[in-house]
């Protein structure tokens, strides 16, 4: 494990080398002070000098004696910047839909900066207006947008442009002519079937919300299970209207499980989205009910995974959708486009992965 002093180096280096690449610190500039750096990143002089230490060995400072240390010429490769347009959804500060969906958009953008990309964040009102967005894509080099941005005016407007568009986030692909990754939400599905299958066969309920990536999901588990010869017509399905109860999900989904909890004995669960099951199992292990005991719970999202862990440890068991590997995927196609096209539409498929936990396949082996 690296030592905390090494991690503040490598932090010190990073913000330090992001502010030059960002033109923020141009050369010819003198760098602050190892004093003057240590005061602002709140550690030792001595921390502060191994960074700029590493800073010159990659060549994008350089010390004189005895006068300081100065921002260097970057690498032709490293000057030439490439611009790229991200637009994302604007998400409320909630630590449940900043792990699940905000880790997305800080990875692209990340990944934009570590390749020396100058990043432009746009807003949805931009796509609307046609003028206003070509006006802006003509200092553009490229364009990375959320599915959430797509609709039928923001789609036709895109259409004109001359840059490469990536649209990322999906769950099924679009019938555009627009770059596109998606999460292929089958392979995780159909892992967690299979391991269902090859167990005592459990009646099963699901619990899903009314927004069309809920569909999907519920929709590619409905057809795992008919491949595996279960009739579908015995399913019990429950839908939360999350389009009426969206300020108030996580009680709507927890007033919901007190509702359901006399009916999930013995029953396998799958929720799209972990949220739901968050809420619900709060209320199901209020009625004394154990997740994995008393029932089993199949969970779509993985935010565990991702930094948010309500119950102090993973727990719950779902079907992972990768979303730093998404944005990392979609912010690499749009540089190769950029870089080089071959007037193709590419659409890529990102595979989900089954996760287990406690909540459900728990004595499984894997």
């Amino acid at each position: 494990m690296r030592s905390n002093r090494t991690n503040l180096t490598e932090t010190i280096r990073d913000a330090l080398e992001e502010m030059i690449l960002r033109g923020e610190l141009q050369a010819g500039e003198l760098l602050a002070s190892n004093a003057e750096l240590a005061a602002k990143f709140h550690v030792s002089t001595l921390t502060a000098d191994r960074a700029v230490r590493l800073l010159v060995k990659d060549g994008l400072v350089y010390r004189k004696q005895g006068v300081g240390t100065y921002i260097a010429e970057l690498p032709q490769r490293m000057a030439k910047k490439i611009r790229i347009g991200v637009a994302d959804s604007k998400f409320p500060e909630n630590r449940l839909f900043d792990s699940s969906m905000g880790i997305r958009t800080r990875s692209s953008v990340q990944y934009l900066y570590d390749h020396h990309c100058n990043v432009k964040l746009l807003d949805y009102e931009t796509f609307t207006n046609r003028k206003k967005l070509i006006s802006v894509c003509r200092e553009l080099d490229g364009l990375l947008i959320s599915m959430a941005f797509i609709d039928p005016q923001t789609a036709a407007n895109l259409r004109g442009l001359s840059i490469p568009v990536v649209v990322t986030n999906l769950e099924e692909s679009l019938n555009l002519p627009f770059h596109q990754v998606v999460f292929d939400n089958y392979s995780g599905m159909r892992e967690a079937v299979e391991v269902w299958n090859g167990r005592q066969r459990k009646e099963i309920m699901i619990i899903h919300a009314s927004h069309k990536n809920s569909l999907l999901r519920k929709k590619a588990f409905e057809e795992n299970l008919a491949e595996f010869g279960y009739d579908c017509s015995r399913l019990e399905t429950v839908c939360l209207d999350t389009e009426r109860e969206s300020r108030n999900i996580e009680i709507s989904c927890y007033r919901l499980a007190k509702e359901l909890s006399s009916r999930i004995r013995d029953k396998f669960i799958f929720s799209t989205s972990d949220v739901i099951s968050f809420s619900m199992l709060e209320a199901f292990h209020e009625k004394g009910l154990e997740s994995g005991k008393d029932f089993e719970l199949l969970s779509y999202d993985n935010l565990e995974g991702y930094n948010y862990i309500p119950f102090g440890k993973p727990f719950l068991t779902t079907v992972d959708a990768p979303r730093i590997r998404l944005a990392e995927r979609a912010a690499e196609l749009l540089l190769q486009q950029i870089e080089k096209s071959a007037g193709e539409t590419h659409i890529i498929r990102i595979p989900t992965r089954l996760v287990i936990r406690k909540t459900a396949f728990a004595d499984e082996k894997r």
